[in-house]
């Protein structure tokens, strides 16, 4: 289920980026929209569900949201336990197992298939370095005008006419010796090196990460093409960002010459530069329209974006960790295997802490109910005489101890609705946090 609460996470986001880059255009810019989308990898790659509790309950006391204890049937709930005695029991419910067992069989051929891809990619690290001095006094210019001190290798393109960025740690440009003018060129290694400072590549390996967890989602692989697209459209507009309108034509005309075909029907160069023929027009519409935004645009695009990730954070708060149960009775996990069991125990006192300091003391009715049992015994209603009407629960004790950490035991009873007597039952189980977050 871990899995599934990330997808979704991520889908969300991914989704609301989506909208405001096609609704928003103005406010929106290709930067903002590749940086969202990189943001967004934090939910499709990191399991922040597990880590959810702490952010959970901040969330809703900011919120004002009061605080509910829902006891799940012990039956259907996902836990890992200990008890008392050292005995180890795990209980997940059987589709949470053959979520996992799919899940893991359609990751294989996506692994397999992308290794392949990759040797295939490294393979091009073996061309031979550019000799010609023209081309490296242009690329040394250009790495100059970029920005890039770190060393980037500039190789030669021979089997295939290349112009690419490979690397997400040492990088290489790769090129052909022979065919470019100068402009091409020179704009060419400007395009490659803003990928290059940007590390757009490793971006890329981490997208292609995602789309492997999350193979099952179709909207995982849209993401891969919106980021890809992106990528192009951010880097064309840091390109041409202090060109006039006539120097953009002559980019948008290099970028069409790249896309042409030869008499094979073939792509004169595979590029980052070339693309769909839609794909490119519309990276020249952008190019042309590119203009700074104003600094209202830039607030709003801000503030848009810090929505988008607040909204998609509480996504993580609807998952529900395995719950890990320590020091619990082992008559507790006898009764899943016949829900006919009547849980009797003979009455015994609370064990009370004796590190930690008593913070509350609830009971929990079977429908989430809480009531505070520290009001209700000092309530002085007259139980003497009462006709008890006792319904089910558990009586919660919540610990603070000095290191900031918590404890909280759990114990079978009933409470009368009448006047608030309880009747223990027996000691059910304990939950430790390193945190406290109640």
């Amino acid at each position: 289920m871990l899995i599934l609460a990330m997808t979704f996470s991520g889908s969300v986001v991914f989704l609301a980026i989506l909208l405001c880059a096609v609704l928003g255009k103005r406010v929106c810019s290709p930067a903002w929209v590749y940086n969202m989308l990189k943001l967004d990898l934090i939910f499709f790659c990191l399991p922040l569900p597990i880590y959810n509790s702490g952010y959970k309950y901040l969330v809703s006391n900011i919120l004002g949201i009061p605080r509910r204890w829902d006891m799940p049937d012990i039956a259907t709930m996902n836990f890992i336990a200990i008890e008392e005695g050292g005995g180890f029991h795990i209980n997940f419910q059987p589709y949470i197992i053959v979520i996992w067992a799919v899940w893991a069989c359609g990751l294989l051929p996506g692994v397999i298939r992308n290794l392949y891809k990759y040797r295939e990619v490294e393979a091009l690290k073996g061309n031979q370095p550019v000799s010609r001095s023209d081309y490296l006094a242009v690329f040394d210019r250009v790495k100059e005008e970029v920005g890039i001190k770190k060393s980037i290798t500039l190789l030669c393109a021979e089997d295939v006419e290349t112009i690419c960025t490979l690397g997400a740690f040492q990088k290489y440009v790769i090129i052909p010796e022979e065919g470019l003018t100068e402009e091409e060129i020179y704009y060419s290694f400007k395009h490659e090196l803003i990928h290059a400072k940007r590390a757009d590549v490793a971006w890329k390996y981490v997208s292609l990460f995602a789309v492997l967890l999350h193979w099952f989602n179709p909207l995982a692989y849209l993401y891969l093409y919106i980021m890809s697209v992106y990528c192009e459209r951010s880097c064309d507009a840091i390109l041409v960002q202090n060109l006039d309108k006539a120097a953009r034509k002559r980019y948008g005309k290099l970028i069409i010459d790249m896309t042409q075909e030869d008499w094979d029907g073939k792509r004169k160069y595979q590029t980052s530069l070339s693309g769909s023929k839609k794909m490119i027009e519309r990276r020249l519409i952008n190019m042309l329209e590119s203009g700074k935004r104003n600094k209202i645009e830039r607030l709003a695009s801000l503030l848009l974006g810090a929505a988008i990730m607040f909204g998609g954070s509480l996504t993580v708060c609807a998952y529900e960790n395995p719950r890990v149960i320590r020091d619990a009775d082992a008559a507790v996990f006898e009764a899943p295997q016949d829900v006919q069991v009547t849980l009797t125990y003979a009455a015994e006192a609370i064990r009370y802490s004796e590190e930690g300091r008593l913070d509350f003391m609830e009971f929990v009715r079977d429908d989430g109910t809480c009531i505070n049992l520290s009001e209700q015994q000092s309530n002085n209603i007259e139980r003497a005489g009462c006709v008890h009407n006792f319904v089910n629960g558990y009586v919660k004790l919540h610990y603070k101890n000095p290191d900031g950490s918590c404890r909280t035991d759990y114990y079978f009873a009933d409470i009368c609705e009448k006047c608030g007597e309880v009747r223990m039952k027996g000691y059910a189980y304990t939950e430790t946090l390193a945190k406290c977050t109640h």
